[in-house]
């Protein structure tokens, strides 16, 4: 009975990876107003097999007493479903869709400096069905066209940044 305890439980933790993050910086950043970042902000994609987000860090001065944080992005997101006694654990069924993602944050300022934190929704297998007690996975996501938009008033600052494939 022992045996069997310890075999669900490594079971199970092969079925729950560790998440994987990458962050990266912008290509191009455009300003209008004086708002501008104060250093650079990037954006880190996580991945695990059954969630990927984005979030963006930062800090900005030149905002008014308040600014709003927008990060978006295009997804193309690969999943399949593990079978349960597959021995290398190889995703079948893949099925490939492209999804737009994004999220908002309103933060405060003072004296026009504020930080940010934010994430997009997350990418996940809800949805995505599995035949004969398989269980879903995602396989891949490229998140492409990733942009972070600050505005505050009529100050607007765009970054844009790389493909990302954690």
């Amino acid at each position: 009975m022992r045996l069997v305890r310890m075999f669900i439980v490594l079971a199970i933790a092969m079925l729950v990876p560790a998440a994987v993050a990458l962050a990266v910086a912008p290509t191009s950043v455009t300003q209008r107003g004086g708002l501008h970042f104060v250093g650079t902000p990037d954006v880190t994609a996580t991945k695990t097999s059954t969630s990927a987000f984005l979030t963006a860090t930062g800090e900005v001065a030149g905002a008014g007493t308040t600014a709003t944080a927008t990060l978006s992005a295009n997804a193309e997101v690969t999943r399949g479903c593990i079978n349960r006694g597959s021995k290398d654990q190889e995703p079948s069924g893949l099925q490939t869709t492209t999804t737009v993602t994004s999220g908002t944050q309103t933060f405060n300022t003072r004296a026009g400096r504020g930080t940010f934190n934010v994430s997009t929704q997350p990418i996940t297998t809800a949805g995505f069905t599995c035949p004969d007690q398989m269980t879903p996975v995602l396989v891949s996501v490229t998140f492409t066209d990733v942009t972070l938009t600050i505005t505050s008033g009529p100050k607007t600052l765009t970054a844009t940044f790389p493909d990302i494939d954690p």
